[in-house]
């Protein structure tokens, strides 16, 4: 029955209005995830700045680095979880595009 249901949404795939939704869907999740990335990293440059005194350490200028490249790889794998249910919710705002068709 969910294999039915698949073939024959793909069987639309031909359609304009069909693959408008599919692209516009995607492209603004991705939209979406890459503003929220953006955001987490103007976060860290505004709360951490040039450099970072730490006890027993000093000045160190590298903390803004290491939060950076621990946010990248924390924003990958969440966007493997996210893309799917963030898609869902856009997507379906266009769906009366696709019943339309």
């Amino acid at each position: 029955m969910i294999f039915a249901s698949f073939f024959k949404a793909l069987g639309q795939i031909g359609d304009p209005r069909f693959r408008k939704v599919l692209f516009l869907g995607v492209g603004l999740t991705l939209a979406l995830l890459i503003a929220a990335y953006a955001g987490v990293l103007w976060l860290i440059q505004a709360t951490v700045g040039d450099t970072t005194t730490l006890p027993l350490l000093g000045e160190v200028t590298w903390v803004g680095d290491l939060l950076s490249g621990a946010s990248f790889l924390l924003m990958i794998v969440l966007s493997v979880f996210l893309m799917g249910p963030v898609a869902s919710a856009i997507t379906s705002m266009f769906l009366d595009t696709v019943a339309d068709a």
